[in-house]
């Protein structure tokens, strides 16, 4: 690469610094922290980053100008001068303009090409960290954790999370890494979400959010409400997740099922018993007529916590002494009231598992799955059983990419369809990660 090419991110690199010297100044430090992340990031040589910078630039470029007109307009009722000023700012946001024009050309894009594959997947997550976020951050600050700490601290656990969120997914759009990717990222979440309530009894109550502390079982989620008679927040946000992601929910975003399956990854694999799901249907009804008839019969509140307890550890029996020998998640496929749900609403969600390409009939998708959903029947259809977790593991490990994520099954969308779910799964991850309490 020639000299000229290694300055190609020069006129970013000063566009973001003297934009961070304007936040500092303007007593925005979180945003000059991020502007400063982003001037080192610029020196990369990730396609995401200069997509990120493409548009970035511009609304930088914008905020230039909005500063331009505040402050010539106070010079003109204070009666000072303020064509020096004007020339001076216009002239930043003209040379802001000017470094996201430069990444147009072919040399920027020859420079910022490593992980090209997974840039699209990359800003889709950030987009879905930040669309989910930055509401919570206007309409309550004292959500985000940071924020109670240091002011301003919530912007910046935000834009954390969006790094994060572009990380998570490019290690996610890798196939040779995403299934190790997929369980590393649930087991921080899991370890994230049990740290923060760990810290906020014994350590800082701020770690915590205001209000009755609530046991951290997935299976009160459903639970609750009934016996409350209110509190829909944790199932709604449960159930858009699923709409989102489908039954992803428990094979990525579930904060307790993790250790069920790290514990059946132990063994070799082996197919669950046939009144495996039936009884996970039981567990369902059995938690939902313990809750309404803790409700009606007016049981104390600490009746209703061993109930959910007991419920909740239920996985150590299950995963020590099933999961990891037998080699299927039992808690998670078995017991858990949660899981219904989410195979349930992922029949809504639109995205399937299917085989769009020409198979060698290996059946090293038949091996890997540990939800019994690749059998030989759907091996042979090219058709995952309702059981798909959306793991993508099978997926992940066809040697021809014979499967892939689509839309509703259809096999045209197979070459998109896979980066936007991606994108939501890593977008999500992020948001959990960075809101993770009790």
């Amino acid at each position: 690469m020639g000299g000229a090419s290694r300055l190609i991110p020069l006129p970013s690199f000063l566009a973001l610094a003297l934009a961070g010297a304007h936040f500092w100044r303007a007593g925005w430090p979180s945003l000059a922290a991020g502007c400063g992340l982003m001037a080192v990031l610029t020196w990369t040589r990730l396609a995401w980053v200069r997509q990120f910078l493409l548009l970035a630039l511009p609304v930088l470029a914008a905020r230039w100008i909005w500063t331009t007109a505040q402050f010539v307009q106070i010079r003109q009722l204070m009666e000072q001068p303020w064509m020096r000023l004007a020339v001076i700012l216009l002239s930043v946001a003209l040379f802001t303009v000017a470094a996201a024009l430069l990444l147009l050309k072919d040399s920027a894009q020859q420079r910022y090409c490593h992980r090209q594959e997974a840039a699209t997947a990359q800003m889709g997550a950030m987009a879905v960290c930040l669309a989910l976020l930055l509401p919570v951050w206007f309409m309550n600050p004292q959500l985000l954790v940071l924020e109670r700490f240091v002011p301003q601290g919530g912007l910046a656990q935000i834009m954390l999370a969006a790094l994060w969120a572009a990380l998570a997914a490019g290690w996610l759009a890798d196939r040779r890494t995403a299934p190790r990717a997929r369980m590393r990222l649930w087991r921080l979440f899991s370890l994230v979400f049990f740290g923060q309530l760990v810290l906020g009894l014994a350590v800082e109550s701020r770690f915590l959010l205001t209000g009755s502390l609530h046991l951290p079982v997935p299976g009160l989620i459903v639970a609750g409400p009934v016996y409350r008679g209110g509190g829909w927040f944790m199932l709604g946000l449960f159930g858009l997740s699923t709409l989102l992601v489908g039954a992803a929910w428990c094979s990525q975003l579930c904060y307790f099922g993790v250790w069920d399956a790290t514990a059946a990854r132990e063994a070799k694999n082996t197919p669950a018993p046939a009144w495996l799901p039936r009884l996970r249907m039981a567990s369902l009804a059995l938690t939902l007529a313990t809750a309404l008839g803790l409700r009606l019969t007016g049981a104390p509140t600490v009746a209703a916590l061993t109930c959910g307890l007991l419920l909740g550890l239920l996985i150590v029996p299950c995963a020590l002494l099933i999961s990891r020998i037998r080699g299927y998640a039992s808690y998670c496929r078995g017991i858990c009231p949660l899981g219904i749900l989410a195979q349930w609403f992922g029949r809504i969600s639109p995205w399937r598992i299917r085989r769009v390409g020409e198979c060698s009939g290996c059946r090293a998708c038949v091996r890997v799955c540990r939800q019994d959903a690749m059998t030989e029947q759907a091996f042979e259809s090219g058709c995952p059983t309702t059981a798909c977790h959306l793991c993508r593991d099978c997926a992940n490990v066809c040697p021809r990419h014979a499967l892939a994520v689509t839309w509703f099954g259809r096999a045209s969308s197979a070459a998109w369809a896979g980066t936007v779910m991606i994108a939501l799964l890593a977008g999500l991850h992020a948001a959990f990660l960075f809101m993770a309490r009790i």
